[in-house]
């Protein structure tokens, strides 16, 4: 774990949420190895250390190996176990746990083109089994986080509430990921007035900060290695698209606050209003905050692999009063996020 980690892990665990509703209990967290996981379990078990809260991991993942090199200590301290399998299996319910987190999916452009019907079935059938456990479980509260994606692509709208919707494109490959995770969300709220389970939805922006995996097509991550890398950054469109962008320590805070104080059967917008830009903008960004690097932004076309994989969307810029309206608020502006981002991969090569 590198030092900008770390410092982000702990301004996640000194946040001011509502924590005392962890007291005592067990959380699963679903892509515990994942970028948004980690963080997670990495920030309650922070709190744990520094301010005793008695909380427990139950950590879902497919590699025992490769969580144990994560979080190897905390299970040798009794905090955290793992469920190791697949998440598209019934989960067993012999170990219960009284939150839930489901954060398991694919999550990079790459993956959606390459593998479109894993990505719909890790979504549906991975949604549906945890759901099944959390009713079989008595689970006081069920967090499914969710995308930016599912709004699809509106017209005429400057700020998109949770009311929103526009097109999706059924015919299109790359809908794999937004109509899948729409359709988890529908079979999230149905399992609430069916069962009276207690869910709660997050829908992230497009989310960035240091611990991205190695290789993440996404442009958050590919556009700050390229300085890093001393490289000039270049772009395969226009890249005029206006986006929110969310720096990881808001998108979990965001994400336990709509866990801990959201209401039942509600989605939430987890989104920045210091991070709206366009793609163009965050290339442009980088190079600007490191002018010693003399690097440039270029345009280029994109390959057929690489524009299958684009986002459909066009402008998406989200409205966080929802979540704003629980105590939530953003910290971290863009600068200062993508600085974090281009640092850590300096960090990494030292």
């Amino acid at each position: 774990m590198t030092n900008i980690v770390k410092a982000d892990i702990e301004k996640i665990a000194s946040a001011p949420l509502s924590w005392h509703k962890l007291q005592g209990k067990t959380v699963l967290v679903t892509g515990a190895t994942g970028f948004i996981g980690s963080f997670i379990i990495h920030s309650l078990m922070k709190k744990w250390e520094d301010e005793g809260l008695d909380v427990k991991i139950l950590a879902l993942v497919r590699n025992a190996d490769r969580a144990r090199s994560a979080y190897g200590e905390y299970e040798a301290k009794g905090r955290l176990s793992f469920l190791v399998q697949d998440v598209c299996q019934p989960l067993p319910t012999d170990k219960k746990a009284d939150f839930i987190i489901h954060c398991a999916s694919n999550a990079a452009p790459k993956e959606y083109s390459m593998y479109p019907v894993e990505t719909m079935k890790t979504n549906f059938y991975g949604t549906l089994n945890l759901l099944d456990y959390a009713k079989a479980v008595d689970a006081e509260s069920f967090l499914y986080v969710s995308t930016i994606e599912v709004y699809g692509t509106t017209h005429g709208v400057d700020k998109i509430d949770e009311d929103t919707y526009g097109e999706i494109d059924a015919m299109k490959v790359r809908s794999c990921y937004p109509l899948s995770k729409k359709g988890c969300e529908t079979l999230s709220i149905s399992y609430a007035d069916e069962y009276g389970l207690n869910v709660k939805i997050g829908r992230l922006s497009y989310i960035f900060g240091p611990g991205m995996k190695a290789g993440d097509s996404k442009i958050v991550a590919v556009f700050p290695k390229c300085i890093a890398d001393g490289e000039n950054i270049v772009m395969k469109s226009k890249g005029e698209q206006l986006r929110s962008y969310t720096y990881v320590t808001d998108a979990i805070t965001g994400l336990l606050t709509v866990l801990l104080d959201g209401e039942n059967g509600n989605a939430y917008n987890i989104a920045s209003k210091l991070c709206i830009t366009t793609i163009a903008g965050i290339a442009h960004t980088l190079v600007e905050s490191y002018p010693e690097k003399g690097l440039k932004v270029i345009f280029d076309l994109p390959t057929e692999a690489e524009a299958k994989g684009f986002s459909l969307i066009e402008n998406a810029v989200l409205s966080s009063d929802k979540l704003e309206a629980l105590g939530w608020e953003p910290k971290t502006d863009l600068v200062t996020g993508l600085k974090n981002v281009v640092e850590e991969q300096i960090e990494l090569k030292v």
